[in-house]
């Protein structure tokens, strides 16, 4: 009787495809990829939420301080309306 010859499972992960996603020294990453052509570490593009509660919880965790936040909003509009202000004076002299 002949003995069914087992596949090296070496050989298969060597086989199977890559990553290809950039690296810091300009190559490609050269992990296995997984069903969606990305390896473990470098994932794949965000699809965002899908359900009503998920895009419900995107909104609700808007940035509301720092830069983007409602206060920082208005103190640049009146920046900008005092700067146009000075230039409109500059133009007058």
């Amino acid at each position: 009787m002949m003995q069914k010859r087992r596949e090296n499972p070496l050989n298969l992960a060597q086989a199977a495809p890559r990553c290809g996603a950039r690296n810091r020294q300009g190559g490609a990453c050269m992990s296995p990829a997984m069903a969606n052509g990305r390896c473990r570490l470098h994932g794949g593009k965000s699809t965002g939420p899908r359900t009503t509660e998920g895009i419900a919880r995107i909104k609700a965790a808007r940035t509301v301080q720092g830069l983007y936040g409602a206060e920082a909003r208005e103190l640049r509009r009146h920046i900008s309306e005092l700067l146009a202000g000075a230039a409109h004076l500059v133009e007058e002299t």
